[in-house]
């Protein structure tokens, strides 16, 4: 039977991606920022947004690794891609958490633009 999406082909896209992702976000982050008047805080926005295309591209090469080493099937492969995500997921998520927490207000207001 014919895989639909072939190993090659979701490669190609993912690659694509890794690089198309932070030129748009440097593109809109740019637009968004001319237009608001914040131009260096939404490009830095912009750009790591944008980041997000390398990162899948690397997460994808870490469990396309995995997979390679010990098999679709195999509970071990399955319990070192479930502890790799969960550890990155927590890592990003506290990252997040603690960037959102020095930027942003407690009441959704944008802090002082005199860190810019």
């Amino acid at each position: 039977m014919e895989e639909i999406v072939t190993t090659e082909q979701a490669e190609h896209v993912i690659a694509l991606l890794a690089v198309a992702l932070p030129i748009a976000g440097l593109i809109v982050g740019a637009l968004l920022g001319i237009v608001r008047r914040r131009l260096g805080r939404l490009l830095l926005v912009g750009l790591v947004c944008g980041l997000v295309g390398p990162a899948v591209w690397a997460l994808w090469r870490m469990y396309d690794g995995i997979v390679g080493a010990y098999g679709l099937d195999s509970v071990r492969g399955l319990l070192t891609n479930l502890a790799l995500f969960v550890g990155i997921g927590l890592a990003v998520g506290v990252g997040v958490g603690l960037v959102r927490r020095r930027l942003w207000r407690g009441n959704g207001e944008p802090a002082s633009p005199s860190s810019e």
